[in-house]
C-alpha cells in the first residue's frame, strides 16, 4: 500500500513538471487558441442565470491557472475580456489551494472563437487543421487531464482522459490519423467513469512529450529509460556469463572424470593421438578453461593452430574413448 502511494507521487511529481514546462513555452495566437479550447472544453463551467452570465475555470496548479489567465488575455486582447482570478483552500481532500478563473464578459465570443460548449463531441476543424493547431489542443488536454509515469519508474504509462467516449474516440482517431511526424500507438480503455487514452511503450512516451514541445522532459525521460536499458543489458550478460560459467565447470567436471577412468585403465600418457593426449592433460589443469581457451592452449602446446571445433571432436572422441572402459 505504502510502495502505491510513493509510485503515485512520483508520477504527480513528474506530470507537474512536463505541465510546468509546456506553461512555460511561448506560444503563437493560434496555438493558445487550440490549447485554450481543449481546455476550456474540458474543464470549464458555463453558468448562466438572470443575474450572471460567466465561465468558471478551475485548477490546482497556480502555474496553469496564471499560464491560461495570460492566454485568454492574449487571444481576446481586442475583445476587451473581463477576467477575475482567485484561489481557495479545497478542504474536501488534501487541502490544497484551487485557483479559480471567472470571465466575467465575451462570453459569447468566447464560446464562438474555441467552439465549446457545443452539444456535440466533434473536434472543432479550424482549431486542429494544422500540426501546429492539433499539438495545441493536445497540450491543453494534457494540462487537464494527463498524466505519466516517473522515469526513474519501470512501469511505463503516459495518458489523457476525459469523461466523454465519442469525445475521446475522436480524439484517438485525431491522434493516429492527422500528426504525420509520428505513429503514435494509442490505446483507450474505460476505466470507472473515464475514457482514458494511453501509451505503455517507453520510447513513444518519450517522442510524445518531444511532440508536445516538453523537450526537456521527453530528454530526462530517455536518459532514464536508456540508462535502465543499459543496467538491464549488463545484467543479462552478467547472468549469462555465470550460466557460461556454471556449464563449463560442469562440462569440465564431467570430462574430467572421465578422463581419470581413462588414466586408470590406460594411462594418459599410453594414449597414442598426440592431440588427445595433451588435450587430457591439458583440461585436468586447466579445468576452468573454455573450450576456445583450451585451443589457444593446445595450439602452443603443439606448435599448430587447433580450432574450437577441433576441440570439439577430440572430446567426442574422448567420451567414446571413456565408455570402452566403463564396467
Amino acid at each position: 500500500m505504502e510502495e502505491n502511494k510513493s509510485e503515485n507521487i512520483k508520477k504527480e511529481s513528474f506530470s507537474k513538471e512536463i505541465k510546468e514546462e509546456l506553461t512555460s513555452n511561448i506560444y503563437s495566437k493560434e496555438v493558445a487558441t487550440s490549447i485554450l479550447s481543449s481546455f476550456l472544453r474540458c474543464n470549464g463551467e458555463l453558468i448562466l442565470s438572470k443575474n450572471e452570465e460567466r465561465i468558471i475555470v478551475k485548477t490546482e496548479n497556480a502555474k496553469i491557472a496564471k499560464f491560461i489567465y495570460k492566454l485568454l488575455k492574449d487571444v481576446f486582447i481586442n475583445n476587451n475580456i473581463k477576467l477575475s482570478f482567485s484561489y481557495r483552500k479545497n478542504m474536501r481532500f488534501n487541502k490544497s489551494y484551487e485557483y479559480i478563473i471567472n470571465i466575467l464578459s465575451s462570453i459569447d465570443e468566447v464560446i464562438d472563437k474555441l467552439s465549446i460548449f457545443n452539444l456535440d463531441d466533434k473536434i472543432p476543424y479550424l482549431l486542429t487543421n494544422s500540426e501546429k493547431k492539433i499539438r495545441g489542443y493536445i497540450i491543453g488536454l494534457f494540462l487537464v487531464s494527463g498524466s505519466c509515469s516517473n522515469p526513474k519508474s519501470s512501469n511505463y504509462h503516459f495518458e489523457i482522459y476525459t469523461h466523454d467516449e465519442k469525445y475521446s474516440k475522436n480524439i484517438l482517431s485525431l491522434i493516429k490519423n492527422k500528426i504525420k511526424v509520428y505513429p503514435f500507438d494509442f490505446k483507450m480503455i474505460k476505466r470507472r467513469n473515464n475514457y482514458v487514452l494511453y501509451l505503455k511503450r517507453s520510447d513513444q512516451i518519450a517522442s510524445f512529450l518531444a511532440y508536445m514541445d516538453a523537450n526537456q522532459s521527453s530528454l530526462t525521460y530517455e536518459g532514464y529509460r536508456l540508462d535502465r536499458d543499459v543496467k538491464n543489458n549488463v545484467n543479462r550478460q552478467e547472468n549469462l556469463d555465470i550460466y557460461n560459467y556454471k556449464k563449463v565447470i560442469k562440462n569440465s567436471e564431467e570430462l574430467i572424470n572421465i578422463i581419470n577412468l581413462i588414466d586408470k585403465k590406460l594411462g594418459i600418457k599410453n594414449i597414442v593421438n598426440e592431440k588427445l593426449r595433451e588435450l587430457c592433460y591439458l583440461r585436468k589443469e586447466y579445468p576452468e578453461s573454455s573450450y576456445n581457451d583450451l585451443a589457444l592452449l593446445l595450439s602452443e602446446k603443439l606448435s599448430k593452430p587447433i580450432s574450437k571445433s577441433n576441440i570439439n571432436h577430440l572430446v567426442i572422441k574422448i567420451r567414446e574413448m571413456g565408455e570402452k572402459f566403463k564396467d
